[in-house]
């Protein structure tokens, strides 16, 4: 499973907070149009997206932790590359599906020892996406 725990640190009336979550990053990035992380927070923590505890928390800056999967490599000094995680996440998908064809087609269980037929098979996937 792909997660990161997220967590924003933050007062309000004298009254420190620190709420975490844990994301699955694997359906948070299926999602049309993901919730921002804020709101995440807010939603499992029964804050109110119209009060003025979610305008403060919202303010604060969002840590990073206990990536897990894929979310390591995009996970340094408590800041998460989304962006770099959903395009390596894209990509892993897509050479999953080609792996699948040329197992189906060619009986190749992997691409180690065929990087030319990989470069092909992905050439003809950007080609028929474009």
């Amino acid at each position: 499973m792909n997660s990161i725990d997220v967590s924003v640190d933050f007062s309000f009336q004298g009254k420190h907070y620190t709420p975490v979550i844990t994301i699955d990053l694997d359906s948070f990035t299926q999602q049309k149009e993901p919730t921002s992380f804020h709101r995440l927070i807010a939603n499992q923590h029964e804050i109110d997206c119209y009060s003025y505890l979610y305008e403060v928390m919202e303010s604060s800056v969002i840590f990073y932790g206990n990536p897990q999967g894929l979310a390591v490599e995009h996970t340094q000094n408590d800041q998460f590359d989304l962006d770099g995680y959903v395009k390596q996440s894209r990509d892993n998908e897509v050479l999953e599906a080609l792996l699948q064809i040329a197992q189906r087609e060619m009986n190749i269980s992997d691409f180690t020892d065929n990087q030319s037929l990989k470069n092909a098979l992905l050439q003809a996937y950007k080609l028929g996406s474009s």
